[in-house]
């Protein structure tokens, strides 16, 4: 997406980037016009007026906000075929976790703008996949049994490769950062990846896991009620990883929730 790209150039080289430049990109794709003008009337962000400006929009989101949420909103209208999975399930999973990760991160002093691009894209390649040959993804969802864990292996059964990798190669070709595209990548198995990447991963992975466990499926899979009760080995380990306590895991995920029902995602 061309106004993406140059707003993400324009950030990575002025760090004194100001409202009108970032509307000047933002202008130029309607849809995040029109997506970003609703949220800043949504009850996160509204201060009582209903507004209808670019930079007034801009202004009331914030800067950092604005970045992600662009994305979001590419994110959400770019899906123009329909795949063999419930989408509305799909892109609801994306966009909370990308939220769990924003909120994970600022406890983690990790970069919040990069958690939530990661969790945000985490799962691209399922679509990418998906509209490759629909018939090859819906045997990889029966191979599953709507099993989370099952998946990569599923995907690489049929296809010779799994979502986790061709959605890094796409964001590679984005030119997206690479502790993204390395995030991404390595989701599912962050023990993996250089260890210099490794928080991102870890991260990444564990808000797929906390939208698993607020009760949302994404559409291809799904962990077990079993899996709610009493976390799996590889959930204990990436809180490990952090440090991070089970209880205080799950209320950063509710208080994602909350914020997603406020912005209306």
């Amino acid at each position: 997406p061309e106004a993406l790209i140059k707003l993400e150039r324009a950030i990575a080289n002025d760090e004194n980037l100001q409202i009108e430049d970032v509307a000047e990109f933002v202008a130029q794709d309607p849809r995040m016009v029109a997506g970003l003008i609703e949220l800043a009337n949504s009850a996160r962000y509204s201060m009582g007026t209903q507004i209808h400006d670019l930079s007034e929009a801009i202004m009331r989101i914030g800067l950092r906000d604005v970045r992600n949420l662009a994305h979001a909103i590419n994110f959400q209208t770019s899906f123009k075929r329909k795949p063999p999975f419930s989408d509305a399930h799909y892109l609801k999973h994306a966009l909370l976790s990308a939220l769990v990760a924003q909120e994970l991160a600022q406890g983690l002093k990790l970069d919040p703008s990069l958690a939530f691009l990661c969790s945000l894209m985490r799962d691209i390649g399922i679509y990418l996949l998906a509209m490759d040959d629909r018939d090859k993804y819906l045997e990889v969802i029966k191979k599953t049994d709507y099993d989370i864990s099952k998946l990569p292996l599923a995907e690489n059964d049929v296809f010779g490769t799994y979502h986790p990798l061709v959605g890094a190669r796409l964001l590679q070709q984005w030119n997206f950062p690479v502790e993204v595209i390395m995030g991404v990548a390595f989701h599912h198995n962050p023990e993996k990846v250089d260890k210099k990447y490794q928080p991102y991963a870890y991260l990444t992975y564990l808000a797929e896991q906390g939208v698993f466990r607020l009760g949302f499926d994404n559409g291809v899979a799904d962990i077990t009620d079993d899996e709610r009760e009493h976390p799996s080995e590889s959930v204990m380990k990436a809180l490990a990883y952090f440090e991070l306590p089970l209880n205080q895991y799950d209320e950063l995920s509710q208080k994602a929730l909350l914020l997603s029902d406020s912005m209306g995602v």
